[in-house]
């Protein structure tokens, strides 16, 4: 079994990206969605730190 999360760049080579990304298990896709406003110069674990807290905060809103 591989979770596989694929970040791709919509925003071509800008300072400030937006990205969608998928997670999958194996071929399955688990959830997808959108990262918006990334500062590139960041890095990527910058960008992984975002969509995590991004989903989490999605999460926490859906419980409220």
């Amino acid at each position: 079994m591989a979770l596989i999360i694929i970040l791709r760049n919509v925003s071509s080579l800008a300072s400030v990206s937006d990205y969608e990304y998928r997670v999958q298990i194996n071929e399955h896709v688990i959830e997808r969605g959108d990262v918006l406003g990334h500062t590139r110069a960041d890095g990527w674990h910058k960008l992984v730190e975002k969509l995590l807290e991004q989903r989490r905060l999605q999460l926490w809103d859906r419980e409220s």
